[in-house]
């Protein structure tokens, strides 16, 4: 039995690592890694029976490690443990863990009770999320609000300034096609014609990456990414 703890920031790292050997003292050793490929080795490495996540550390995030160690270690239970709860991530993790999986997502804000607690729970077999991410969860698990893959994707291209036609090409569909799922998108950030003044005074797209922003659709990560495949 052991766990594997990674996170980018020295400081929270050694405070997981110290709260879980005080209290997990049954599933020691607990390996540490700072950042995605690490601790990825090294729960290959030593088959730990749970690993916790921070989303965001270089080289490979959290979401990216959780896949990976889904698809090769799937027996290891994962905390993702984070200061994000960002539609945007909920959604990713979702994607890659199996609807039967042992998991957990939580805030860094959670007391040391709360997590031991998911700790425990997912070592059980059960899942763990922190109260404002059921939130997210269900919201965005609601058809009417609920984003489709194909929205996303037209939202992410919005993000750096693609117009629909480049949108179009790069995602081999027609400019027609694309307009369809913007309406989709507008309809479901609920911006409708109305709302957008009888003369042309409020740009729909700039007020849909408004709303995706604050609700948490896009992130500085996300836009990083893509800007490295559409450089300037």
């Amino acid at each position: 039995m052991s766990i594997v703890v990674a996170d980018d920031k020295a400081r929270e790292r050694e405070w997981l690592v110290e709260l879980l050997a005080r209290e997990l003292s049954d599933q020691v050793p607990i390996h540490a890694a700072a950042d995605g490929n690490e601790a990825l080795k090294l729960v290959l490495a030593h088959k730990p029976t749970l690993v916790f996540l921070d989303i965001e550390m270089p080289g490979m995030s959290g979401i990216k490690a959780a896949e990976q160690i889904v698809k090769r270690q799937p027996l290891t239970g994962i905390i993702i443990i984070s200061h994000h709860s960002d539609e945007i991530w909920v959604r990713e993790l979702w994607k890659v863990i199996p609807s039967d999986g042992a998991f957990g997502y939580l805030l860094k804000e959670s007391s040391d009770k709360q997590i031991i607690e998911a700790a425990r729970a997912v070592l059980s077999g059960d899942c763990a999320i922190h109260p404002h991410v059921q939130r997210i969860v269900r919201r965005s698990q609601t058809g009417t609000f609920s984003l489709s893959d194909g929205e996303f994707e037209v939202l992410s291209f919005l993000s750096i300034g693609l117009t629909d036609r480049a949108i179009a090409r790069h995602l081999c569909i027609t400019e027609k096609a694309v307009q369809a799922r913007l309406k989709g998108l507008y309809g479901k950030l609920c911006i409708l014609p109305k709302d957008c003044g009888d003369n042309d005074e409020v740009n729909r797209r700039c007020r849909a990456m408004n709303i995706a922003v604050r609700r948490g659709l896009i992130n500085k990560s996300e836009l990083e990414e893509l800007e490295n495949f559409f450089p300037a």
